[in-house]
């Protein structure tokens, strides 16, 4: 409990210094607030969070000032989660996955094969489904502002191609503080190994771990490929990221302000699939020229079967008719 006190408070320091010398001591911005990443600038995902800060401070003529902090220089994403929490940082854009610990609904997002593909999951977040996770966040302390494309997750390996499950056993797969992954990891015949993003190109390189699982943007962006040379098309699930805002520090705006705020998230939303879709063909071709070997695996049946029994253990969690209704979606 002292050190997450000792955390909060080295945040709000560092985001009171961050903001005051970012800004320039700017007398034009009423509002000078951060939005933490642990995704680097070169990431496409970056590109949407910039469009959305320069969209709010289009909307509020300069009012409002959001300084976007990418490649973790504000920490891990359970210290921008924590730190929204309590208002030491305003928004962040971070995984579903880490944040369902604080809003136990939103882990049905993280379920493996909740989802057919990408159109079936925009149109359980654009709708009803989506309304009621943002809902169940703000009961606690969170605003969510807007669901973002995270592509599917699938394993890369330093051991070889993963065609069958067998080809996990034994195998320490890092993962996301999420319990549907690490169980997900776990059905598969691997260890599953939670661990911050930031330590998993040491981990590999000092063979701590033996693979992660992720998309293929964000293997190119952190140049993976360096120390893990196969990436296996489990598409074992599509987390998407979230943006997230202090509910403290959003009810405490005016109206101008919330408008210009959930106006540009919603404006951001299109324009990030966008960037999304069109980044990953090219990224498969740099990870191939830089060495990466892709590979289908045999039968994907074989991993949901292993994994179907994930779905009764979250029932009494998330719900069984919200699972039933995500899978139902047209």
């Amino acid at each position: 409990m002292k050190k997450r006190r000792f955390m909060i408070g080295c945040l709000l320091m560092i985001g009171l210094f961050l903001a005051f010398s970012a800004t320039g001591f700017a007398a034009t911005a009423k509002y000078n607030w951060k939005l933490a990443s642990v995704l680097p600038d070169t990431h496409p995902v970056h590109k949407a969070l910039t469009y959305f800060a320069d969209e709010v401070g289009k909307a509020t003529k300069g009012e409002v000032k959001i300084t976007v902090y990418p490649a973790g220089q504000l920490g891990q994403e359970k210290d921008y989660i924590e730190g929204v929490k309590v208002g030491a940082i305003e928004i962040t854009k971070v995984s579903s996955a880490p944040l369902g610990q604080f809003a136990p609904s939103l882990q049905v997002v993280s379920l493996p094969f909740i989802w057919r593909n990408g159109a079936h999951q925009h149109a359980v977040l654009d709708g009803a489904i989506g309304t009621r996770l943002m809902k169940d966040l703000e009961k606690n302390g969170f605003k969510g502002l807007a669901f973002l494309d995270a592509g599917f997750r699938n394993v890369t390996s330093q051991v070889g191609p993963v065609k069958v499950p067998a080809d996990l056993k034994g195998q320490k797969i890092r993962v996301m503080q999420s319990k549907p992954l690490i169980d997900t990891i776990n059905a598969f015949g691997a260890t599953a190994v939670p661990m911050g993003q930031s330590e998993v190109y040491v981990g590999l390189q000092q063979k701590v771990i033996d693979g992660w699982e992720n998309n293929e943007p964000t293997v190119l962006t952190f140049n993976m490929q360096e120390v893990c040379k196969y990436f296996s098309y489990t598409r074992h699930t599509s987390i998407p990221d979230i943006l997230v805002m202090s509910k403290q520090v959003f009810d405490s705006a005016p109206k101008n302000v919330q408008t210009a705020i959930m106006d540009a998230a919603a404006q951001a939303i299109p324009y990030q699939r966008k960037i999304w879709a069109s980044y990953i063909d090219d990224a498969v071709k740099q990870l191939k020229a830089k060495g990466m070997v892709f590979n289908e695996v045999n039968d994907i049946r074989e991993f949901q079967a292993l994994a179907k029994p994930i779905y009764k253990q979250f029932e009494p969690v998330v719900g069984a008719d919200l699972i039933d209704a995500i899978v139902k979606q047209k």
